[in-house]
């Protein structure tokens, strides 16, 4: 089984871009918890949370 950890960019889901609709450009970040996308046309960014969002902490 594998975890969102675990993910290689390839396995990532592609994303059109929401004004030219090409495939956008995908790397990992925030210690592997994100996925950036950029458009390689108009430079449209969006980034995505891998998995479930953690609990809030309580103060």
């Amino acid at each position: 089984m594998t975890t969102p950890l675990d993910a290689s960019e390839t396995d990532l889901p592609d994303r059109l871009c929401t004004w030219c609709r090409v495939p956008m450009k995908k790397r990992l970040v925030g210690g592997r918890q994100f996925v950036h996308y950029t458009c390689p046309k108009c430079v449209f960014q969006h980034t995505t949370r891998l998995g479930p969002k953690p609990a809030p902490a309580k103060h």
